[in-house]
């Protein structure tokens, strides 16, 4: 199988199974691994507080992907049912109505609204998880962890500014305003 195959089949299975949970998993997965890591990259932070936020960081997103993923999966689930006890209850309106479908029929309109049903309330799951789900999690889990951890939370000293008694204006004027001056 070459390289193109192989990528090819991906995206032919990543588009038939789409589920609103593959990407933010692989979100939070590349920011578990990349934000960390780019914490630690920073120059000139003390060494402390780079460790201590690289940390949260990454408990966070382990936080995060099993959460996105028990949502989703809970809410998709839920979207079944729900689904196929509407769809039971419209067939049975349509025959009241006089409307005949065959089982064929019922079954093909039933298996397409529950995909559709499965995939909204799976989005709305993850969307619950991210505004709702994670923050209480990580803050119920996140400080406790980082107390045994022994780490404290260390704060920048705030930067000293250097005043001089002789300060001139950047530019005299501007358009009428004073730009950079006292």
């Amino acid at each position: 199988m070459t390289v193109k195959q192989f990528i090819k089949n991906i995206c032919k299975s990543l588009g038939n199974n789409n589920k609103s949970i593959y990407p933010v998993v692989a979100i939070a997965t590349a920011n578990g691994i990349f934000r960390p890591a780019f914490t630690m990259l920073k120059k000139g932070e003390n060494p402390e507080s780079k460790k201590y936020a690289a940390l949260r960081e990454c408990l966070t997103e382990i936080i995060a992907v099993p959460t996105y993923w028990f949502s989703g999966v809970l809410l998709g689930k839920c979207g079944k049912k729900i689904v196929d006890k509407a769809m039971d209850i419209k067939f049975a309106n349509m025959e009241k109505n006089g409307k005949l479908l065959s089982e064929n029929v019922k079954l093909h309109m039933k298996n397409s609204a529950i995909k559709k049903g499965q995939s909204g309330l799976m989005l709305i799951g993850v969307c619950f998880a991210a505004g709702v789900i994670i923050p209480g999690l990580c803050s119920a889990c996140v400080t406790p962890i980082m107390n045994k951890i022994k780490k404290e939370n260390i704060t920048q000293q705030p930067l000293q500014q250097v005043y001089s008694t002789n300060l001139r204006p950047a530019f005299k004027s501007f358009y009428g305003m004073k730009v950079g001056g006292l």
